[in-house]
């Protein structure tokens, strides 16, 4: 895995590759079946409709911000709810609970994303480099078709291999084991605690749905099927992660925990919250954010990881150009990038900000969508068009948020942040 290190300094959107809608996996030779992994994996299937979707999402939630899972469900450590670490002081909303827009020919409600955190594990992942943190925490979707309700994750398997390449370059072979363990049990533990969530008839979980809930499990994969040999000799040559890293212009550290978090807190006050006339494009020197993309913050505060501070951002327009493709795509929204104190700078006076590359993301985790959709006739030619450039106009739009947060942050009161490669 190539890591892209870049300068941001103009808004301008430097030339970059487009974006490779190319299908895997396919042929017509009479070779064996070969064994494919996928990004998304669907965990069970309720009968119901749009209004029961923020009921469910709801339930699993706060039957994981409530339970102790190392008690009662016998995992090796407890799990929290992206927004709600009661351990941090945070209480559940419902509000934690992300909204994605949802398709299809019965649309009557939005999708829920809840977002699973599990320190000990989040530490693993961090320990791999910080720049990482793009790619958590854990997402599951809830959404609906009108008929049913179904719950999808991203396969934890699938995910440390796609984005987490790179660790093999360094790691040895029980590490390269030890890490595959870990991924392992992190797609069971996610699974063990949705079951266990819709299973709960006690206060434990529920205000909207405090009865259990039946469901059919499933072990659906869904999504670009990649083998392991093409994800070695292919992907593993893509870049996942676009990283810059700043200097002061008088070189002092920076403080962990503090000034990251005000920087990751600058870029979520220069998107907004997503309210009328509070977006990223109504801020003063963002009039060249693409048309009614309405970029906003996903949550009102950064969400910390292990020396890490992730930001999520989200633009209407452009998740339901992803889940037009299908909604099992639901839970690679929304963009993520984080901000952190530079980890390979011994003196801490670098800190950076890491993204999850858009080409990468529409390129590998959407391999294929474009392409099914436009075969099926969901989709035209002039569509086809738009998608080939889509991550190229997000990533100008996200470079330019960040470029506007970094040119006016109150870093230890507002300093100027020099771009050092």
């Amino acid at each position: 895995m190539k890591i892209q290190t870049r300068i941001l300094g103009s808004v301008i959107l430097s030339a970059m590759l487009a974006v490779a809608f190319a299908g895997c996996g396919s042929s017509s030779s009479s070779a064996p079946a070969t064994t494919t992994v996928s990004p998304y994996q669907r965990v069970a299937v309720i009968e119901g409709d749009w209004t029961d979707v923020p009921k469910i999402a709801d339930k699993i939630a706060q039957y994981v911000v409530l339970t102790d899972e190392a008690a009662v469900l016998g995992l090796p450590s407890n799990w929290a709810i992206a927004g709600a670490n009661i351990d941090a002081g945070e209480t559940y909303e419902t509000t934690d609970l992300l909204p994605i827009p949802g398709m299809g020919s019965d649309v009557s409600g939005t999708s829920s994303v809840i977002e699973f955190c599990n320190n000990a594990y989040a530490t693993k992942a961090m320990e791999t480099g910080r720049f990482h943190g793009s790619a958590l925490p854990c997402e599951v979707s809830v959404h609906s078709d009108g008929t049913n309700v179904y719950i999808d994750m991203l396969d934890a398997e699938a995910i440390f291999n796609i984005f987490f390449t790179d660790a093999k370059d360094t790691s040895t072979n029980e590490e390269i084991a030890e890490f595959e363990t870990l991924a392992s049990a992190v797609k069971s533990e996610l699974r063990t605690m949705i079951k266990a969530g819709l299973e709960d008839n006690t206060t434990t979980s529920g205000t909207l749905q405090p009865d259990a809930v039946s469901y059919t499990e499933s072990t659906l994969a869904m999504g670009p099927e990649f083998t392991q040999s093409y994800i070695d000799g292919n992907i593993a040559f893509r870049s996942p992660y676009i990283v810059y890293k700043y200097q002061i212009d008088t070189p002092a550290a920076f403080i962990q925990g503090t000034d990251d978090k005000t920087l990751a807190q600058n870029i979520i006050d220069t998107l907004g919250d997503g309210t009328t006339g509070n977006t990223a494009n109504f801020t003063a020197g963002l009039e060249g954010l693409s048309a009614d993309s309405l970029w906003r913050s996903g949550r009102p505060d950064p969400i910390a990881i292990p020396n890490v501070q992730v930001v999520e951002a989200c633009s209407p327009k452009y998740a339901q150009k992803a889940t037009a493709l299908g909604n099992e795509y639901i839970t690679a929204l929304p963009c993520e990038f984080t901000v952190y104190i530079d980890e390979t700078d011994d003196t801490n006076q670098t800190i950076a900000v890491s993204f999850l590359n858009p080409n990468f993301m529409f390129g590998t985790m959407l391999e294929g969508a474009v392409e099914s959709a436009y075969a099926s006739g969901d989709i035209n030619k002039t569509q086809v068009i738009e998608y080939s450039i889509l991550a190229d106009v997000v990533f100008a739009d996200l470079r330019m948020i960040v470029d506007h947060a970094v040119q006016n942050n109150t870093v230890k009161g507002g300093v100027v942040l020099e771009v050092v490669e």
